[in-house]
């Protein structure tokens, strides 16, 4: 198959590169004319590792599979993150997304070209469903959160230690390893958090009060990541923040960026959504039901050997740290902004802190 090398400017983009993209799932169309309506580029609040343009699409003819309005995730100004993220989610697209039963956007095409690092996916524009993308200055309503719970637990269910880890989807990353942890192992890992605490005092201040150095915090990182690698592994989306997800009418909650998509435990997943969707008192008060309910979702979708409450309440304890350390220490403030990340930091340190998460580590020696 050819790669179709997407332009790094939205205006570069022609209706002969469009029809070819789409022509990957779409074999007969044609686009004649695109238009960009939006653009959203790194450091605006609501991109990071990647930009969005919405295109306006006119086709020779029409299909009934492809609407007139399509949005493109792509890099729109090099460089851009490490190319082993960009690759992992067009993989996602085009090998997994059409298998689950959860809310996530439709894909249309998707392209990754590893000379060049360029890659794009056209996919729904889930804001004519009436979508909403919130961030961690808003909170999740605890109705939101039961229905992503569910969500998660139909998927996790689907690839409950799937035997498919080992053949097709062996490219697929663990905890421990593929691109972006070959980065974080490589030496280079802990030189750019270094680099971080050197450019933002408030994650040197955070460090303070949760009474740990970097490097301690790192050491522990790592088996955090140990437990997460082990079985039962499972089918992650692997960044569910709050500001990964969109909220539709009815409650309904969706799950958008799958760049770090990998198979590793349920509580990856689970505790991120929880400790940073959450506003902190909520998640104090009914983050144990949720897990409950969760876990009851696990059973009821097929998962018979489904984790007991204390244990499932040990590892939620544990993961809280990967939120914290790859969630969003690791985030440079141009990516979202000071106000956006200090509100993810804030839930998430005090998560550290209430579930002794440390402790909770350490017990696992």
């Amino acid at each position: 198959m050819k790669t179709i090398v997407f332009p790094d400017r939205a205006e570069a983009l022609t209706p002969e590169l469009l029809t070819e993209a789409l022509r990957v799932r779409h074999r007969d169309v044609e686009v004649t004319a695109v238009r960009v309506v939006e653009q959203h580029h790194c450091d605006s609040g609501s991109a990071s590792t990647a930009a969005r343009a919405v295109l306006e699409l006119d086709y020779a003819r029409e299909i009934e599979a492809l609407p007139s309005r399509v949005v493109l995730k792509t890099v729109l100004i090099r460089p851009g993150s490490i190319p082993d993220l960009y690759e992992n989610e067009v993989r996602f697209y085009s090998h997994l997304r059409d298998e689950l039963d959860i809310e996530t956007p439709r894909c249309f095409g998707s392209s990754f070209d590893r000379t060049t690092g360029a890659f794009g996916i056209l996919m729904e524009d889930v804001t004519l469903r009436g979508a909403r993308f919130p961030d961690a200055r808003a909170s999740m309503s605890l109705a939101q959160m039961r229905d992503l719970l569910a969500g998660l637990a139909r998927m996790h269910a689907r690839f409950w230690c799937s035997p498919r880890f080992a053949t097709d989807l062996a490219w697929m990353w663990t905890p421990t390893s593929g691109g972006f942890y070959d980065f974080l192992q490589s030496g280079l890992g802990l030189k750019f958090f270094r680099g971080l605490m050197d450019q933002c005092a408030y994650k040197v201040t955070l460090l303070e009060r949760l009474g740990r150095s970097l490097e301690e915090m790192w050491d522990m990182l790592w088996r955090v990541q140990d437990i997460l690698a082990s079985e039962p592994t499972t089918l992650l989306h692997g960044d569910t923040h709050f500001g990964n997800t969109y909220l539709l009418p009815s409650d309904r909650v969706g799950l958008l960026d799958w760049q770090l998509t990998n198979h590793g435990r349920w509580a990856h997943d689970v505790t991120y959504i929880m400790v940073t969707a959450l506003d902190i008192e909520t998640r104090r008060a009914h983050d144990r039901e949720l897990l409950e309910h969760y876990l009851d979702c696990l059973r009821a979708a097929g998962v018979p050997g489904a984790p007991a409450i204390d244990d499932a309440w040990l590892l939620y304890r544990q993961t809280a740290l990967w939120g914290f350390m790859l969630g969003w220490f690791i985030c440079p403030v141009e990516n979202y902004g000071e106000e956006i990340l200090r509100a993810n930091l804030e839930r998430l340190a005090a998560a550290v802190e209430d579930l002794e998460t440390f402790a909770a580590i350490n017990s696992a020696v």
